[in-house]
């Protein structure tokens, strides 16, 4: 069965975006090599203002790869992409036992916290950053329950920034 993996870049104290919305201040350390790890997967889901931001910075989809945005408000996506507006936990389950490779959550907190609430998540991918924003968009919205992580492992990069990686355990440690 293939997995579910959320990845994020986060400042220290837990924000994925800026007071402003900003990005600047994720800084891409040249050790990080976002080829090898976008091997994994051949699908990427991305909540709506992901997929906006996305758009409007010119990014095509990448060949080969299946690409849904989750969205209750948009009626249409481009090309390349398959809009989903509805049975979230039906859609992404039938595509987590589909042959294949893993699939990757793009961006989106609203999104990372539907499918943690539906329990479809299996692993969560960290980067912290080394930066205090003191507001702005946190990594995950409203969860309506505690989602435990098991560390599985970490790897430090030379600009400061850690990666860290966790198993899922919806059970409790």
């Amino acid at each position: 069965m293939k997995k579910l993996v959320a990845g994020f870049a986060c400042s220290v104290d837990g924000y994925i975006e800026g007071p402003h919305g900003e990005h600047d201040w994720i800084k891409v350390d040249k050790e990080m090599n976002f080829a090898d790890q976008a091997r994994r997967y051949d699908t990427y889901l991305f909540g709506r203002r992901s997929y906006e931001a996305l758009k409007a910075l010119g990014y095509p989809p990448s060949p080969g790869v299946r690409n849904y945005v989750f969205s209750t408000t948009l009626t249409e996506v481009d090309k390349g992409f398959t809009l989903v507006s509805g049975r979230v936990k039906d859609t992404v389950q039938r595509m987590k036992e589909e042959e294949g490779k893993d699939i990757a959550v793009y961006g989106g907190a609203s999104l990372l916290a539907s499918l943690l609430h539906e329990r479809l998540v299996d692993e969560l991918s960290i980067v912290f950053i080394p930066v205090l924003l003191g507001g702005g968009k946190p990594m995950v919205e409203l969860l309506h329950n505690r989602v435990w992580l098991t560390y599985v492992g970490a790897r430090t990069y030379a600009n400061g920034s850690i990666e860290v990686s966790y198993t899922v355990n919806y059970d409790g440690i």
